[in-house]
């Protein structure tokens, strides 16, 4: 997979893909599941050969990541014709292939793909359903999607409006964590890219204000 080292450079490559699809990895060499992920987009790149593959370092090409208000590591953009027409939050390999079936135009995989981490592949789960043997809590609704990676690695997914507080999906997680049993006293909420924790006065601040909207991952912090 060709590494792109700014915004410049991805433009370059959407550019001479045309009307192929390309598939960008945000990635961060100290993120645990960016190495998971790597060989498993490796492997799709030699099956896909319409499809073009690149990734982008995030701590090599901030100005990159910021365009594109990448915000977790890693996340994976898919464009078509110069515009973004999908993404992927995680290491989530299902997601991953379905958007490439989807934008690629052809059935050239077969089999199910499987998700890292725990992750889960819904918009957001509804109150008391249950992914696997795990019940969850929705969040309260709206355009804006947060995604939460708890201390045991899994993951839960709320819609918000940008208009909401960073204290309301602090309780979202909460309320997650008592439904499934979980102790976690005191925990924050933080993003890795940029390092920022949440907690005092910065809990005030609506989604829109903390730079959470249209789409985040937040990290669980004990």
């Amino acid at each position: 997979m060709k590494t792109l080292g700014s915004q410049s450079q991805l433009d370059s490559q959407l550019a001479a893909a045309g009307s192929k699809l390309v598939v960008v990895d945000f990635f961060a060499t100290w993120c645990g599941p960016c190495k998971t992920l790597a060989p498993i987009l490796e492997g799709l790149e030699k099956k896909h050969s319409s499809t073009v593959f690149a990734k982008v370092d995030v701590d090599q090409a901030q100005d990159c990541a910021e365009r594109h208000k990448v915000t977790a590591m890693p996340t994976i953009l898919f464009f078509k014709q110069k515009a973004e027409v999908g993404r992927v939050v995680g290491a989530n390999t299902s997601e991953i292939q379905a958007l490439i079936k989807k934008h690629e135009g052809g059935d050239s995989f077969i089999g199910t793909g499987h998700s890292l981490g725990g992750s889960s592949t819904d918009g957001g789960a509804s109150s008391g359903s249950i992914l696997g043997d795990v019940k969850t809590v929705e969040g309260p609704g709206g355009n804006c999607q947060i995604q939460v990676r708890l201390l045991d690695g899994s993951t839960i997914r709320g819609n918000f409006e940008s208009s909401h507080s960073v204290q309301q999906v602090h309780k979202f997680v909460q309320a997650n964590l008592d439904a499934r049993g979980a102790k976690a006293p005191g925990f924050k909420l933080m993003t890795n890219f940029p390092r920022t924790i949440y907690e005092d006065e910065a809990l005030k601040l609506t989604l829109e204000e903390a730079k959470l909207t249209p789409r985040a991952q937040l990290i669980v912090k004990a």
